[in-house]
């Protein structure tokens, strides 16, 4: 099994149910494929570089995992069907070690909270 990354974005209209309900939905999909979730972050609400679909921000999300490429397929469908996800990517995970413990998917839990601080520090006017 290979090491993956699959960042999301969805609207920023989800509410914070919809987005708990989401990542079930999607963590459940790999479960299901024969994958393991080893890493489940949120980036919080994060204007974009550019619109999509006229949305000027997006809640982000990224799922470390591991799993069969077949289980790629059915991922990259269902994130492709599902109306409030903007933009999707998922990617071979060249740095995984390849030992991270699998997460039980009953009890994977994204953590919401405030956005990091902008690491670009203050900008000259």
């Amino acid at each position: 099994m290979r090491s993956y990354e699959c960042a999301v974005i969805f609207e920023p209209s989800v509410s914070e149910d919809g987005l708990k309900t989401s990542t079930a939905k999607y963590v459940e999909v790999i479960a299901s494929g024969g994958g393991e979730i080893t890493q489940v972050e949120t980036w919080g609400k994060r204007r974009l570089a550019y619109e999509i679909m006229k949305q000027p921000e997006g809640h982000y999300f990224f799922y470390r995992f591991r799993g069969a490429s077949t289980l790629l397929d059915e991922l990259g469908r269902q994130l492709r069907i599902d109306e409030h996800v903007l933009r999707h990517m998922i990617v071979v995970d060249e740095l995984a070690a390849g030992d991270e413990p699998g997460l039980d998917p009953a009890t994977v839990e994204p953590v919401f909270g405030q956005p990091q601080e902008d690491h670009r520090g203050e900008r000259q006017g």
